[in-house]
């Protein structure tokens, strides 16, 4: 009989849970939107998988300076409910002969998961040391392709920031990254970004795209001929020692930060419109 009732209490326990699970999903859903793909982070140690790929190569390298590079044991879930994407000094990896070099964390979904159009959104926290930025961001290999025309991929930055300030930048880049290369980006100043949780999304038509933060819109563009084709999700930090990345019009200087620092993630959702 106990071994029954123990039987009974644990079935029930799992039903409960899938409920609750099935619920918070379901209440994900809106009028005009329907959830598609998300990471809720409800979990400790290793990320999922089965929809994300951790890259592990030098990410900014520098010849006469400390790399940058993107190692996956930068990227863990916390226990809490949050993604923790770490940059941290560690020992020089490379034959050159810097002192020391950076890492940090990056998660993308290549492989698992991509979409067109749609409502893509991540509730995060920024970090606070000077010397790195972070973002979330979509991207599409043919983002590489050459023919004046974002339509067939481009990069989009739905939000970068920074430890040292307030700015939150939003992009798009098509036509590679060489002399061809083409960029539309705006930035704002938003005092207080840096203190807590807060939300940015992007709404992604066959017409434009849309930027939100928390809620409300903070840019629009249709530069470059809006992408046409699908695109999957990054949420990434990166750290580079160049000239061209630690002055004030960027991250600023890591050697004037202190070590480690976070970037906190609560969730990432993507939703489809309804027909």
């Amino acid at each position: 009989m106990k071994k029954l009732l123990l039987i009974l209490a644990i079935s029930l326990f799992a039903i409960t849970c899938n409920s609750k699970t099935d619920v918070v999903i379901n209440d994900l859903d809106t009028e005009d939107w329907k959830l598609t793909w998300n990471d809720e982070f409800n979990g400790e140690g290793e990320v999922d998988l089965s929809k994300w790929e951790k890259p592990d190569f030098n990410r900014k390298n520098n010849n006469v300076g400390p790399d940058g590079w993107w190692l996956p044991e930068d990227s863990y879930m916390d226990g809490d409910g949050n993604l923790v994407i770490r940059a941290k000094k560690i020992n020089n990896r490379n034959d050159d002969n810097d002192e020391f070099d950076y890492s940090t964390g990056a998660i993308r979904s290549l492989g698992k998961f991509s979409q067109k159009f749609g409502k893509f959104e991540i509730r995060c926290k920024l970090p606070t040391q000077p010397g790195w930025w972070v973002a979330f961001w979509l991207f599409s290999p043919t983002v590489f392709n050459e023919n004046n025309s974002g339509e067939d991929g481009t990069e989009i930055d739905i939000m970068e920031g920074f430890g040292w300030n307030d700015t939150i930048h939003h992009a798009l880049h098509w036509d590679g990254y060489g002399e061809a290369h083409k960029s539309e980006v705006t930035k704002n100043d938003i005092p207080g970004i840096r203190e807590g949780f807060h939300t940015f999304t992007l709404e992604w038509n066959k017409d434009e795209y849309i930027w939100f933060v928390d809620g409300e819109e903070s840019w629009r563009s249709r530069a470059g001929g809006v992408s046409k084709v699908p695109a999957y999700v990054k949420i990434t930090a990166e750290l580079s020692t160049e000239p061209g990345a630690i002055g004030e019009w960027w991250a600023n200087n890591p050697a004037d930060g202190n070590f480690p620092d976070y970037y906190i993630i609560d969730y990432v959702r993507v939703w489809e419109r309804k027909k």
